[in-house]
């Protein structure tokens, strides 16, 4: 009886230290909120559409750059993130999410790059509201609870060499990958995403094909900054997209940096924005 009223004392106190933890995250994501606008500045910009130009390199492949215009249309939990390059170059990363359904435009039929196969991949990214961060009127965190997602507070954390305080958010669904938020701890603002997946080695049927079998990293992160005020609402400006991809020594470290030079809300929509195709 003794061992288990123990028991029962420990379980409550467990219980009563995870409430308070979930209170604290719930803070939490209220103050990131309200640092990119108050509950009825964000209940009014029914959608968004930021526009602007973006750079393309492949960082350890030399220096040429391809560029283009960038567009990220979001209305509710529907979005469209397009990236234009000369269709001699790059052709065109096309992603679309309306509600749960997604899509990832191949840039000729049948093919898709190793960035948009990896969205496609893993389209968690795309559904539950990740991609383009605050940017996106169906950003994570403002229908955490809808999503039934779960983020785990992981403490501040240096980040080349700033401080940053880091949440992992855990999606309803598994996942392949480790999903990593940072934010300002001073202003609470979201600044960085970080998806990480690691693929390990297979056995070959000889040993020259089990040499040649290599363990493969994965890691996409999205870069925040440059924060300005739209119809009172404070979003980033800079976005900065960097994904590695390959064996340690080898990997290739492709670069997307855009720059949005306009943001508008409550514009007129064609609702083919978000038809998956």
């Amino acid at each position: 009886m003794r061992f288990l009223a123990v028991f029962v004392t420990v379980l409550a106190l467990l219980s009563v230290s995870a409430a308070k933890d979930e209170s604290k995250v719930t803070d939490f994501v209220n103050q990131h909120l309200n640092a990119i606008g108050t509950e009825q500045a964000r209940a009014a910009a029914k959608n968004r559409v930021a526009q602007g130009t973006v750079a393309f390199q492949i960082l350890n492949r030399g220096p040429q750059t391809w560029e283009g215009p960038a567009t990220l249309v979001s209305e509710g939990d529907k979005l469209a993130s397009l990236m234009k390059f000369p269709p001699t170059t790059y052709l065109t990363e096309w992603f679309v999410r309306d509600e749960k359904k997604t899509s990832v435009a191949p840039v000729r039929p049948g093919h898709w790059t190793e960035f948009g196969d990896f969205i496609k991949t893993h389209n968690e990214i795309l559904t539950e509201g990740l991609w383009g961060g605050a940017l996106s009127t169906g950003w994570a965190l403002s229908h955490l609870e809808e999503q039934r997602a779960k983020l785990e507070d992981r403490g501040v954390k240096k980040v080349d060499g700033v401080d940053l305080h880091r949440f992992d958010y855990i999606p309803k669904k598994s996942s392949d990958l480790e999903i990593q938020l940072y934010f300002e701890p001073e202003t609470s603002r979201h600044v960085m995403t970080v998806y990480l997946m690691t693929v390990t080695a297979h056995s070959g049927h000889t040993v020259n094909d089990s040499g040649r079998e290599k363990e493969m990293h994965y890691r996409m992160e999205e870069r925040f900054g440059d924060f300005k005020s739209f119809d009172n609402l404070t979003l980033p400006t800079r976005w900065i997209i960097r994904y590695t991809y390959g064996a340690v020594s080898e990997g290739i470290f492709d670069q997307y940096d855009i720059t949005e030079t306009k943001v508008s809300h409550n514009m007129t929509l064609d609702p083919k924005n978000f038809e998956i195709k």
